[in-house]
Parts: C-alpha cells; sequence; structure tokens
C-alpha cells in the first residue's frame, strides 16, 4: 500500500465522484456509476489481508481505453465509439493492483490536436486559470489531478500529449520509453509513436503507479537499470540542448529553466552543452510518420462519416492523406539516424536533457472557437515543437512543475533520459519535485 492510500477507498472514491459532479472544468466526459461498489467491494475483500499497491485510490482515465464492456468515445460525439477488440493491460494491471477508475476524461478529438478544445463534448478548462490554454490532447488527465479531483490518472502521448497539458496545469506528466508499457486496449493516433502516459501531483505516487502498469522487467534489465544510474553512480550529467534553447525560448522560460539548472548544480549535477538534431528536422520527420499512419488509420471512416471529424481535425486528416508511402519509409529511415546520433552524441556527454515543454507562456484561448482553424492549429504546432522530438525518438520524458509566469500560470521543464532511463528521469522528479510555483 501506497503512503497515498485511503483508509476507507469507499470514501475516498465517493469524495473523487463528488468533487468531479461539482468540476466547472468539463474534465470528464462520464463519470462510471459502479466506482462506489467497487470500492466496498474492495474495502470487504481487502480488509484483513494484505493490501495491493494502490488499494482503494480513484483515478481516472483519458477517453481512449478499451474496458470490459465499454469502447471510449475519443473525444468525439455523433455515437463515435472506438472499435478495440482488446480491453486495456493498463487498466487490467491498476485494477489488480487496488486502483478504482471513476470515470473517462475528455480530450482533443481523435488526440489530433494540443488545445483542449472540443466541439462536441465542450472544452477543458484550466483549473489555474480558465482563461488560458489547458494544453492536450490528455487535457481532462491534467484538468483532474491539478483540481484534486483525483490523484492520478492516464493518458496518452504521440507527440507531448501528456507533457503539454501537465505542464500548462502546474502537475508532473511522464511519457515512459516507446515500448515499456505494451497495450492494445488504446485508439491509436500514431501506433509507432503512440505511448501511454502518467499525470500525477506527487512524484512517488507517479512511479508507484509507473511500476504497477509497466511492462514486466527482467532482473537483469532491473540490475542493468540501478548500476547505470548515475545518481548512485557519479554526479548527474545534465546536457542543455543550447542551439534549441536559442531557437523560440521566450526569456520567463529561460529565465525557469535556468533556475533548475541552478538548483541541479547546486546539488551536485555538472552542466554540459550538448548537440542535437535541429529541431525543424525531427518535427519534420515525426509530422511525417504521425500524417501517414493517422491518415491509414481514418481514411475510410473520414469519408464515410465526416461529421465523426471536426474542421480543423479533418483538414489536418486531407493534408496527412498526400503523404506517400516512400516518403514515410524515408522518415522511418531518418528517425533511426536521429535516434542513433542523439544517443551517440548527447547521452555521451549527459546522463538527462533539459529543455522546455512549451517555448512560450502559456496563451490565452478564451474566446477562441472549439473547431477553430488557424489560432487553434497554430497553438498546437507550438505546443508540440519541443516535445514531439522525444516521442519520434522514444525517449523518456517528463514534464516538471518549475515555476510561473508573468501571468501566474505554471511553467514545466523537460527532463529527458536515454532509452530505458525511466527510474532515472522519475528519480529526478522525486528529488526536484518539490520547487515551488
Amino acid at each position: 500500500m501506497t503512503a497515498a492510500s485511503p483508509r476507507d477507498p469507499a470514501r475516498a472514491v465517493a469524495a473523487a465522484l463528488a468533487a468531479a459532479r461539482a468540476s466547472r472544468l468539463n474534465a470528464f466526459i462520464e463519470l462510471f456509476p459502479d466506482a462506489e461498489e467497487r470500492a466496498r467491494a474492495l474495502s470487504a475483500v481487502s480488509a484483513d489481508g494484505p493490501r495491493p499497491a494502490l488499494w482503494g485510490l480513484p483515478f481516472a482515465h483519458k477517453d481512449v481505453f478499451v474496458t470490459a464492456g465499454r469502447q471510449p468515445t475519443v473525444g468525439v460525439g455523433h455515437g463515435y465509439r472506438w472499435g478495440g477488440a482488446r480491453t486495456s493491460v493498463a487498466l487490467d494491471r491498476l485494477a489488480a493492483a487496488g486502483a478504482i477508475a471513476i470515470g473517462a476524461l475528455n480530450l482533443d478529438p481523435h488526440c489530433y490536436a494540443a488545445t483542449g478544445l472540443n466541439p462536441y463534448f465542450g472544452r477543458v478548462l484550466n483549473p489555474v486559470d480558465a482563461r488560458f490554454a489547458v494544453g492536450g490532447s490528455s487535457s481532462g488527465s491534467a484538468a483532474a489531478v491539478a483540481a484534486g479531483i483525483v490523484p492520478f490518472a492516464l493518458g496518452t502521448d504521440t507527440g507531448g500529449s501528456v507533457r503539454i497539458p501537465a505542464a500548462l496545469c502546474g502537475v508532473l506528466g511522464f511519457k515512459p520509453t516507446a515500448g515499456a508499457v505494451s497495450d492494445p486496449g488504446i485508439a491509436p493516433l500514431s501506433p509507432s509513436q503512440d505511448v501511454i502516459g502518467l499525470i500525477a501531483r506527487d512524484p512517488a505516487l507517479l512511479r508507484a503507479v509507473f511500476a504497477v502498469v509497466r511492462d514486466p522487467v527482467s532482473r537483469e534489465q532491473h540490475a542493468r537499470e540501478q548500476r547505470d544510474c548515475p545518481l548512485r553512480a557519479g554526479p548527474l550529467r545534465v546536457g542543455l540542448p543550447a542551439e534549441w534553447l536559442r531557437t523560440g525560448v521566450d526569456p520567463e522560460v529561460a529565465a525557469v529553466i535556468r533556475s533548475v539548472l541552478h538548483r541541479m548544480t547546486g546539488d551536485g549535477a555538472v552542466a554540459a552543452e550538448v548537440a542535437l538534431p535541429p529541431l525543424d528536422a525531427l518535427n519534420a520527420c515525426a509530422g511525417t510518420i504521425t500524417s501517414f499512419e493517422a491518415s491509414a488509420l481514418h481514411r475510410t471512416a473520414l469519408a464515410e462519416r465526416p461529421d465523426w471529424y471536426p474542421a480543423a481535425v479533418r483538414r489536418r486528416l486531407v493534408a496527412a492523406a498526400e503523404v506517400g508511402r516512400d516518403a514515410y519509409d524515408q522518415a522511418l529511415r531518418d528517425r533511426e539516424a536521429h535516434r542513433t546520433a542523439v544517443i551517440e552524441g548527447a547521452f555521451a556527454a549527459a546522463d538527462v536533457l533539459l529543455c522546455p515543454v512549451i517555448g512560450g507562456p502559456a496563451p490565452r484561448l478564451d474566446g477562441v472557437d472549439d473547431d477553430d482553424l488557424t489560432i487553434a492549429g497554430a497553438t498546437t504546432l507550438a505546443f508540440l515543437r519541443f516535445n514531439r522530438p522525444f516521442s519520434l525518438l522514444g525517449l523518456p520524458a517528463l514534464s516538471l512543475p518549475a515555476g510561473r509566469d508573468g501571468n501566474g500560470m505554471p511553467v514545466g521543464v523537460q527532463i529527458v533520459g536515454r532509452p530505458g532511463a525511466d527510474d532515472l528521469v522519475l528519480t529526478i522528479a522525486e528529488r526536484f519535485g518539490g520547487m515551488p510555483l
């Protein structure tokens, strides 16, 4: 049982459901009426015996996960349901660990934007200040955690969809190494880049949830991860992608990054500038892959049921259909070349990278139409800029709350590790996650 586990699961779940019903954030698409019954049953079964790791903790998940008897909406109205045949492995593991899902969370339709705008179910509001962007596409996941409705939530991250809203809402957002959590029970967008992500306020809880949902790790792999952990073996080497930080990073965000680096070096870390492939090249490569894979998934449904696709998503999918197989295959080859360059270059000199989640302060989106074709599109691209490269490369990345901008909105910094260094990234979150906002 974790330190955060409630004494009374039924009471904890009832409180979470009451908070969700009272909330004006529009974070939930559906609340699960049987959650309280499941909590009472859990209390009865676990009253005298050993309790599993997440016993009695209420949580919620982005509405992309298949459960027994329920297909997800993927943020789409008009009767749309994604028809996946297999249930979510991650949700099954959480249930076995004693966690109790109370509802399905709102998101950008089809996970194909990063703003939190949704013309079907309404936009998700940022609990810090509703005038400002909440981010996406795991919008409801971040909002529900930041508002204290649930202690943790699941999302998915294809190009920043967990890290972006976590940063804007002032909570932790973790994208594990690609392949760390294999789950056929989620609605895909770009299958070669989609990753289940976790959002929480407490870094220790974030680690506990990851330990439950991740695929089994061999003793050999675990021993290797522990042996290679720089926090055990020597000073942490923090890499700063200098060229990236000179391109489109607002002075307020740069100041927050410097303050985090100062705290880390004060704790014994060593800073070094590292070279990464150009941002534009990485984003172009990721965009090509996402476009081709998303178009392949949605081409038929888009033609038959255009009402299932908001105008902004339709426009992206129409453009995506122009990406041919040759371009896609070349992008896959480029991805491997970029990945090799980063591992053999930047990670030869650094154990983790420190960079922005979002290059500027949180933008205001009040007054922007939920099906906007210009502002919402430009906002999504700006939000993806520093996130999509690490999804492309399959690296573990975490959004760490680190400060506030001039409007009082949270600013997150991104901690990125080499493939498989999930535990190191989470250790850094635990060590430096107490930075005041």
